[in-house]
């Protein structure tokens, strides 16, 4: 703006020059050159430093759903998943059996085991009978010949007995072991529920421990969940919270459970609506930090740069000028204003980009 007005003067002064040269001696007015400084002023938008209010805001969403359910997954690995008993949306009880892995070898194992148990007593139970009954004849008081052969039998029969106990024991000891994995390898419904999705991809291949095989869920009681970390982090058990279907429509809800395995925020709604339908998505705005009756700006009126905070302010003379502050919290619309401005001082506000 300066420049302007010097090339001003400067183009006035020749042209005073030029008048003088043209008129000769003779004598003649001198031109009047009245300067105005030029102010820009109403080129921008202007904004009050004023006191209020700074909150920073995080929106999370949540959803309308089944506050009970249940992610149903193997605790053992290396098995083939070759059986599913149910479908999608099938209703099913606590303790049902939903799924189970291929433990057929297992299952033949154990037959095999229990035959070798039962034969073991059987021969056990016959071998002491025999060993009972030398024993009876040594009683009699047999000459010695007939005792030393009655004598080796009877510890025949006792190391034959041994060895059917040590074959009954290895048995027990696998079929114990094996019954484990079995017991294992079928997957039960823990609650009375409604099969909401079943992975059919792991079927036939060999999921790892842990992996969701299916999910159940109760539809007894719904609830807007919000599975957002910073949900979890800033919203406590008693909390109000606005839950925002649309602009316009909107729920009050009071957090009633933090779920810390499963990552969720469940809040009811103050005044139940039996309209909401399953599945129906919302955000909540919330605070993560605030500070009250501050010196403040929108945020569209504050710069900053890694190193530094400013503002532009106009001079007198209606020149933009950079001014530089200390910020505070950077709120989502406003910012709090530590110092460099005085309350009212009128900063300009910014306007797409800013004229040079």
């Amino acid at each position: 703006m300066k420049q302007k007005t010097l090339k001003r003067m400067a183009c006035l002064g020749i042209l005073v020059l030029l008048t003088g040269s043209l008129s000769g001696c003779a004598e003649a007015e001198a031109p009047t050159v009245t300067i105005k400084s030029e102010n820009v002023a109403d080129e921008y938008n202007m904004v009050e430093v004023d006191y209020g209010d700074v909150l920073l805001e995080q929106q999370v969403s949540c959803l309308y759903s089944q506050v009970t359910e249940e992610n149903l997954s193997f605790s053992i690995e290396q098995r083939e998943l070759t059986h599913v008993y149910v479908n999608d949306g099938d209703s099913v009880k606590a303790g049902q059996a939903v799924a189970k892995l291929n433990v057929d070898e297992l299952e033949k194992k154990v037959r095999d085991n229990e035959d070798v148990i039962e034969q073991s007593e059987l021969l056990i139970s016959e071998t002491q009978k025999l060993i009972d009954y030398y024993e009876g004849l040594l009683n009699n008081g047999p000459d010695l010949k007939k005792r030393e052969d009655i004598e080796f039998k009877i510890s025949d029969a006792r190391q034959e007995v041994d060895k059917y106990e040590n074959e009954k024991k290895v048995a027990e000891r696998e079929n114990e072991e094996f019954g484990k994995i079995i017991e294992q390898s079928v997957l039960y419904a823990g609650m009375d529920g409604t099969v909401s999705s079943i992975n059919k991809a792991l079927i036939g291949t060999r999921p790892s421990k842990g992996v969701t095989v299916m999910k159940i869920i109760n539809t007894d009681h719904c609830s807007f969940i919000s599975r957002d970390e910073e949900a979890f982090e800033y919203l406590n058990i008693g909390d109000s919270v606005k839950i925002y279907i649309s602009q316009e429509q909107f729920y009050n809800a009071t957090v009633i459970e933090k779920d810390a395995e499963g990552g969720r925020v469940i809040m009811d709604l103050d005044e139940p609506d039996y309209s909401i339908k399953m599945s129906t998505r919302g955000t909540i705005d919330i605070e993560l930090e605030r500070a009250d009756n501050v010196l403040s700006l929108p945020r569209e009126a504050v710069h900053t740069t890694d190193d530094m905070a400013y503002v532009y302010t106009l001079t007198e003379n209606g020149v933009r000028e950079l001014k530089e502050i200390e910020v505070g919290i950077m709120g989502t619309k406003m910012v709090e204003i530590k110092s460099g401005l005085m309350p009212y001082e009128q900063v300009i506000l910014r306007k797409g980009k800013i004229n040079g």
